[in-house]
């Protein structure tokens, strides 16, 4: 388990950019790059990035996908001017390796983990693939993450691998219903119950790109489910400092996130737990 607790720096959650989509292209890239930028050691201690920082992402042994050029050298440098920097990896971000780590500096995941944060216990993960009714993309998955596939997929030119990738992403946006969408959110939080019912004090997935937060009484304590949303869009993301968790959202007003109290959905302002 990770100590991560400070009573006097930021911690932040950010999740679901998906550079390279072609959605908000521009300004999200802006967005995030000088979010980054701006971060300082005096005032931030951790970054948390849960999954789907790019809309794909691979690595070769001697090749760099320039789309991303300009992130990259932000988040190294970010890195060396002592954020730590944690990636999560999501359904987009998977194939991640040794370059992110070794030359970025990001601690990368392929497995959700849990941190501690004031004396409680955290889980972070994406979300993708916690969904049960979602058991075909589950199969996918464990496939895809096979090194025999990835082995496979490093002998096709970056550039074809690149357009495959994205094409695959398009199709699978434009496939998705509202109703599937709906039903991929209620997945993520059936997941973040059974969680919270087995330990678990704050469960914070990413995903579904919808800002959430929703508070449970589980044996006679309280708990707490967050989703950051996106940083595609709606430039949101979590904050926590001084004990507390805050949704906030980057250079526009603040729209009320939806929250659900005892089984029951209302909308209103920020939510803080302590």
């Amino acid at each position: 388990m990770q100590d991560a607790h400070t009573k006097k720096k930021r911690i932040l959650f950010i999740c679901d950019a998906h550079l390279g989509s072609g959605i908000n292209e521009q300004e999200k890239e802006e967005v995030l790059v000088e979010f980054i930028k701006n971060l300082s050691p005096e005032s931030v201690t951790t970054l948390y990035v849960l999954g789907d920082l790019f809309d794909f992402w691979f690595e070769y042994e001697s090749v760099i996908l320039s789309r991303y050029f300009r992130i990259l050298t932000t988040l190294a440098e970010a890195v060396q001017r002592g954020i730590d920097i944690h990636l999560v990896v999501g359904n987009h971000d998977f194939w991640a390796g040794d370059f992110l780590t070794k030359t970025i500096g990001l601690k990368v995941h392929r497995d959700p983990i849990e941190i501690e944060l004031g004396g409680r216990r955290v889980y972070l993960c994406h979300g993708d693939g916690v969904n049960p009714y979602d058991r075909g993309y589950r199969v996918l998955k464990v496939l895809l993450r096979n090194s025999a596939v990835i082995w496979l997929a490093r002998w096709v030119h970056p550039d074809m691998l690149m357009r495959l990738a994205h094409r695959f992403s398009r199709y699978s946006r434009e496939a998705s219903s509202v109703a599937g969408k709906l039903r991929e959110d209620e997945g993520i939080l059936r997941f973040a119950q059974k969680k919270l019912g087995e330990g678990i004090d704050i469960v914070i997935a990413g995903h579904s790109h919808r800002p959430h937060e929703e508070r449970y009484s589980i044996d006679g304590a309280v708990r707490y489910y967050y989703n950051p949303g996106d940083m595609q869009e709606r430039f949101s993301y979590l904050e926590y400092s001084d004990g507390k968790f805050h949704l906030k959202y980057i250079g526009r007003e603040e729209e009320p996130p939806q929250t659900r109290t005892g089984g029951r959905f209302t909308h209103g302002g920020a939510h803080t737990s302590s």
